[in-house]
């Protein structure tokens, strides 16, 4: 049975992590990404790595969503992770995500409109 809401999906190559979120999102959504999302930092071998996240899709999410968001976000702040690009173009979703996970003004953050240029941007950051 399932009980998330949205079409999400969790991806890594070369140290990127990529997390993609499409639709509204409820706390199972979040519940189901986070064993992937830790599963592809165990990939990275204690490597430093990055995350995208392509919000493009993304509709907003339960507040309950957001919290196991803020839950995932406080354990990558304890990981390797060198930066996160966040690929949307709602400045009113990207302020609620901003509000109610409060962990990632704690990251090396950047906020792109399109994904290429936010790829660039993480290269560069793993290859500093």
């Amino acid at each position: 049975m399932l009980l998330g809401h949205g079409d999400n999906q969790v991806s890594i190559q070369d140290n990127i992590i990529s997390i993609t979120l499409r639709g509204s999102c409820n706390e199972y959504d979040f519940q189901d990404i986070e064993p992937t999302v830790k599963q592809a930092v165990v990939q990275c071998n204690g490597k430093k790595f990055c995350i995208l996240v392509n919000d493009l899709e993304f509709i907003g999410a339960t507040p309950e969503a957001y919290q196991e968001f803020q839950v995932l976000n406080q354990w990558l702040n304890t990981q390797q992770m060198l930066a996160k690009a966040i690929v949307i173009k709602s400045g009113s979703i990207l302020s609620t995500i901003k509000i109610r996970v409060p962990a990632i003004n704690d990251q090396n953050m950047k906020v792109f409109d399109v994904e290429e240029d936010a790829i660039i941007w993480l290269q560069h950051q793993l290859n500093k």
